[in-house]
C-alpha cells in the first residue's frame, strides 16, 4: 500500500496488482535471461525481499514455476491464457477494490441509510472490474509494453543494474 498524493487529499493506494503485472511482463520481455530479486527490485524501485514474495504468490498460484536457487522464472501455461485477473487473484486480496464502512453513526439517519445505498454500487463495481481484468492477457500487456518501449527508445533512461 502507498499514499497517493493529488487535489489535497491523501488516499491509500494498493499497487500489489500493478508490480505482479509488472513482474510477469518483465519476465517475458527478459525470457531466457538470469533475472535475479535485485534485478527486478531495481525496475520495480523496492527490495528484493518484497520481490520474492511476490515471485511467490505467482508461483502458488500456478502463474510461474521458480526454482530455489535459479534466478530464470518459467511461465506455466502461455501468455495469451493468463489474465490480469488471474494475476489479482494471486495478490490474494482479502477485501474486495472498494470496501463500505460500517462504522457510521447509527445515530445518524445518513450514517445508518448510506452504507446500504453504497453497497451494491461497491459490489457493481467490483464485478465490472474483475470482468475486465479476465479479458485483459498478460500477452497483450506484454505486446502493449513493448510499443511503447519502442516509441520511446533512445528517451528512456538506463538503470545500472536493472537489466532494462
Amino acid at each position: 500500500m502507498g499514499e497517493v498524493h493529488g487535489r489535497g487529499a491523501v488516499t491509500i493506494a494498493n499497487t500489489r496488482l500493478s508490480d505482479l503485472l509488472m513482474i510477469m511482463v518483465y519476465l517475458k520481455i527478459h525470457e531466457g535471461e538470469k533475472i535475479p530479486s535485485t534485478r527486478l527490485a531495481a525496475s520495480l524501485q523496492t527490495n528484493p525481499s518484497l520481490v520474492r514474495q511476490m515471485l511467490s504468490q505467482l508461483n502458488r498460484a500456478g502463474l510461474i514455476k521458480t526454482q530455489r536457487g535459479s534466478a530464470r522464472p518459467t511461465f506455466t501455461r502461455p501468455l495469451d491464457e493468463i489474465t490480469a485477473l488471474d494475476v489479482y487473484r494471486a495478490s490474494q486480496p482479502t477485501n474486495d477494490i472498494l470496501v463500505v464502512d460500517h462504522k457510521t453513526s447509527k445515530e445518524c439517519s445518513v450514517g445508518v441509510a448510506f452504507p446500504n445505498v453504497i453497497a451494491p454500487h461497491f459490489t457493481a463495481l467490483q464485478q465490472a472490474m474483475e470482468d475486465r481484468l479476465a479479458k485483459l492477457t498478460i500477452a497483450q500487456l506484454v505486446a502493449e509494453t513493448e510499443a511503447d518501449i519502442a516509441a520511446h527508445e533512445g528517451q528512456m533512461p538506463r538503470v545500472a543494474g536493472a537489466g532494462e
